[in-house]
């Protein structure tokens, strides 16, 4: 599974039936809504065939801009307040979210954090299943 769609999934059970999108969309979409993205990714090297992945990840939230009765400064606020308090784990990977941080703009609330794994590269050589020996004594 992709860390991207388990982002979507964990927002849909704090949000649920909330917009998602994955994939950037100029126009025509829908508000309130999600717009998951990963800001960039780095791996480093370890022992034993190792590496350990970080990857920086962002959630845009668009408030619902016709909504007369909540203002969209304060849709954004509680966003950000739920997503504070419900957003720390991705149930699908079992990965803890890492360096959360939120951010109120103009008209959306911007939500970064970081997801952190390690990674063991696959052994593609075959083990030894059994070993035969001849021996004897020297000189005996």
């Amino acid at each position: 599974m992709s860390i991207t769609l388990a982002i979507a999934n964990q927002i849909d059970r704090i949000v649920p039936n909330a917009t998602i999108y994955t994939e950037k969309i100029e126009q025509m979409f829908e508000e309130p809504s999600f717009y998951v993205y990963e800001i960039n990714a780095t791996s480093k090297d370890e022992i034993m065939d190792q590496q350990t992945r970080k990857h920086m990840y962002c959630v845009t939230f668009f408030p619902d801009s016709e909504n007369e009765a909540i203002g969209i400064k304060e849709q954004c606020e509680n966003m950000r307040n739920k997503l504070l308090d419900e957003f720390l784990f991705l149930d699908d990977l079992s990965i803890k979210l890492l360096d959360r941080e939120a951010k109120t703009g103009q008209e959306e609330l911007v939500f970064t954090f970081v997801v952190k794994y390690r990674v063991r590269k696959v052994e593609t050589v075959s083990k030894i299943q059994t070993l035969e020996q001849t021996g004897g004594l020297k000189r005996g």
